[in-house]
């Protein structure tokens, strides 16, 4: 690259504060050295203007085609014309661009690799469904009907021979039975001896999931299932239920799911040490309201933690605050591997030895925001968002190759390093020139004071960029407390946590949670084993459920798993 030193171009004073503000970034990375990077910094820019001028010219004619006929109130456009013109006599001179168009070609032929990856994947998408049927039910019941051509239309008509069958042709219709209710009422015989009257036997009956409940695990499973993974309250499960011929009061549901809850509470331990034990643990936190009747608003809001391990399992833990010590302060006590979070000040214990001396792993979607939400009003991080974009499209790259961990980090290797070394020369400039109190200067130091955690995944493949699938764990909750609004009480809320464990927890491993809670809960009724709970975990239960008609469960009849039965 040349070592032409550049100048830095003279302000004008009739200059906007837009174009002061990105003047004066270049400036600071002329100074040190960084033609190259002050170039792209001033591309970005004007593409941020430029875009934000196509918005607003869209936006002027779409309010003037909703005011035809009547005098429309124009977006002056003086101060981005001027902005425009200032930034194109701001170019820096020939030997500068070099340096950027090479970077622009690393960013071309990451987007052609994308492309010729995609292209690939769309072909061998289609191979897939030539091979495959039009569309195929999984977990499903399958009825096979012969049908026979009439002993009348078999004979030859030209010759009266019988005709011979040369094959069969299929045709698939698929049936929707609605969901009803079955009720089994089970008669025990008693016996005594008739000559001392003592000694009395009984025949034993179904064992029961929660104790005197005339609910059956596939009635209970349903409940749960609908309220934890459907995101439906109980009261309009209550109505639902009625409508098929038995009215089942919400109370009664909500005491079903306490009993369920407790059921399972032991099961959800063992995820969560498996959890614990993951290589990398991601976590993050949600608010859920409690109603509280001591209180004066009658409503608490307690906390519900999220902690995912190894992007499988999921552990909900609800405390009653959003206090550490009894969130991620207890549950991560004394771990030593990866823990990825957000930058918030309630985690920096556990990497800084006071609970724990885990290895922190940054999130950049967490980083990036900060600077989106700058992006209305200071065209300046456009640059920062165009290398973060960079990221995450090499990280798509290697989605669509299906990249193992040492592949993923030599792909990061190669293109990723580069744009977060450019980051890091942007963000170490703005230091310099910004005001510390501005929102800009915010961004930027809380980006470089995590800047090694940020930076964590470059050398490990196993790692993310990001902690969004932790935050796509909590969007259950959300859903959840938009429907039922808060919790009975902070036992109820801890019981939620467990449920919402399991229910994720089968979600990332791709099991149905409705089969699988039936016969989880049925086992666990009939006195399953407690020192064999692992093998009840979703992905132990596929596993051991997998070998069924078409590798699907159950193997025989589906038929009594989605009856319910009280």
């Amino acid at each position: 690259m040349s070592t032409t030193p550049v100048s830095a171009p003279t302000r004008n004073a009739a200059e906007p504060a837009a174009l002061e503000q990105i003047r004066a970034g270049a400036q600071a990375l002329l100074a040190d050295g960084r033609q190259d990077e002050a170039f792209d910094y001033y591309a970005a820019a004007l593409a941020a203007v430029l875009q934000k001028n196509t918005e607003l010219e869209l936006l002027l004619a779409k309010l003037r085609r909703q005011q035809a006929g009547m005098r429309s109130e124009r977006i002056p456009p003086e101060q981005l014309a001027l902005l425009l013109e200032q930034m194109r006599q701001l170019e820096p001179p020939e030997p500068t661009k070099e340096k950027s168009e090479a970077d622009a070609r690393e960013d071309a032929v990451v987007e052609q690799q994308i492309e010729r990856q995609e292209k690939a994947t769309r072909e061998e998408g289609r191979r897939a469904r030539r091979r495959k049927e039009r569309w195929r039910a999984r977990n499903v019941e399958r009825e096979v009907h012969h049908v026979d051509v009439p002993i009348e239309d078999r004979m030859c008509a030209g010759c009266g021979r019988e005709k011979r069958r040369i094959g069969e042709d299929i045709t698939r219709l698929l049936e929707y039975v609605p969901a009803h209710f079955k009720e089994h009422e089970y008669h025990l015989s008693k016996y005594a001896c008739g000559a001392c009257k003592d000694g009395v036997s009984a025949a034993e009956g179904p064992a029961k999931v929660i104790e005197k409940s005339t609910a059956d695990a596939s009635v209970l499973a349903q409940v749960v299932v609908s309220k934890f993974a459907d995101h439906v309250p109980l009261h309009r499960q209550h109505r639902i239920y009625d409508r098929s011929g038995v009215n089942i009061p919400v109370s009664t549901m909500s005491n079903w799911v306490a009993g369920v809850a407790d059921r399972l509470l032991p099961l959800v331990d063992v995820l969560a040490e498996r959890v614990l034990r993951a290589y990398v643990v991601r976590t993050d936190a949600t608010g859920l309201k409690v109603l509280a009747p001591q209180s004066a608003e009658n409503i608490e809001r307690g906390t519900m933690w999220c902690y995912v391990g190894d992007d499988c399992d999921v552990v909900f833990r609800y405390t009653p605050t959003g206090e550490g010590a009894t969130g991620p302060w207890q549950f991560l006590a004394g771990r030593r591997g990866y823990i990825q979070a957000d930058a918030a000040g309630v985690f920096d214990r556990l990497f800084n030895g006071q609970e724990a001396n885990a290895t922190e792993v940054g999130c950049w979607a967490h980083a990036r925001r900060k600077f989106v939400a700058l992006a209305e009003t200071d065209y300046r991080v456009a640059y920062p968002l165009q290398l973060i974009r960079r990221l995450y499209r090499v990280e798509y790259l290697g989605d669509l190759r299906d990249l193992d961990p040492e592949g993923r980090a030599v792909l990061r290797a190669e293109y990723t390093r580069n744009a977060l070394t450019s980051l890091q020369h942007w963000l170490l400039a703005m230091v310099e020139q910004e005001p510390p109190s501005s929102e800009m200067a915010k961004a930027v130091n809380s980006c470089l004071n995590h800047w090694t955690a940020l930076n964590r995944f470059l050398d490990d493949g196993r790692l993310s960029p990001d902690n969004n699938l932790c935050e796509q764990q909590l969007r259950d909750v959300a859903l959840g407390r938009k429907n039922f609004l808060f919790a009975g009480s902070h036992d109820a809320a801890r019981r939620i946590a467990a449920l919402y464990s399991l229910m994720r927890t089968c979600a990332q491993h791709d099991v149905a949670p409705l089969p699988y809670l039936t016969d989880v809960l049925r086992k666990l009724a009939e006195g399953w084993d407690p020192s064999r709970l692992e093998e009840l975990l979703p992905d132990h239960w596929q596993r051991a459920h997998s070998g069924g008609a078409n590798g699907l469960w159950p193997p025989a009849d589906l038929h009594e798993v989605f009856t319910a039965s009280i």
